[in-house]
């Protein structure tokens, strides 16, 4: 798998190369973090597809109890990702009004951190 890398703020940088588009473990990662970021309905060709659990976080408030249960939720999502064999080393919490997950998942070619973050 390859894919195009991108700046802090999201946006496709060029390339020039091949040597230039990410792969592996990064390229895995980085589509977790492409499929993290599109929400139900978004998409106008199939609204059904989306990361739920944003408006599942919304319906009610989010205590620490709850924790367990989204990270749960998050993890069986990113498993559906293309070149993701497993989710590893899973930690979530909640301060305030924001939410925290992260992980490690792993590709045939390595390992790669995730992390996400939500403002209720």
């Amino acid at each position: 798998m390859f894919l195009r890398p991108v700046d802090a703020g999201g946006d496709i940088l060029p390339v020039r190369s091949s040597s230039d588009l990410l792969s592996g473990p990064e390229a895995a990662a980085q589509l977790v973090k492409y499929r993290l970021s599109l929400l139900t309905g978004e998409w106008w060709e199939t609204p059904e597809a989306g990361f739920p659990v944003p408006e599942r976080m919304r319906e009610s408030r989010v205590t620490e109890a709850d924790t367990g249960m989204l990270s749960s939720m998050i993890s069986a999502y990113i498993r559906e990702t293309d070149g993701v064999q497993e989710v590893e080393k899973e930690m979530s919490s909640v301060s305030g009004r924001r939410f925290q997950y992260s992980c490690e998942v792993r590709t045939k070619e390595g390992n790669a951190a995730v992390s996400y973050t939500a403002e209720l």
